[in-house]
């Protein structure tokens, strides 16, 4: 039987929020080796590798990200 009434759902039209999930995830990956070794050279390749998962520009946004979960951690010291 077909439905008499479909409601309308706006169509999505900004970033996927499954972007900045996985993006922020992977920041917080890269912040903890950080921490552990404090190997700027394994920080810049693993930087290099997401640009291939997650497209051109996501190694700035993942820097930001970075930048921004450790601001959150410190600031509460």
């Amino acid at each position: 039987m077909k439905r008499l009434w479909k409601p309308h759902y706006p169509k999505h039209t900004g970033p996927l929020p499954e972007r900045w999930i996985s993006e922020r995830g992977q920041a917080r990956d890269i912040l903890a080796a950080w921490d552990y070794n404090k190997d700027k050279a394994m920080v810049e390749r693993m930087l290099l590798a997401s640009e291939k998962i997650y497209g051109q520009g996501s190694a700035e946004r993942i820097r930001q990200h970075m930048k921004d979960i450790y601001r959150e951690r410190n600031a509460c010291d």
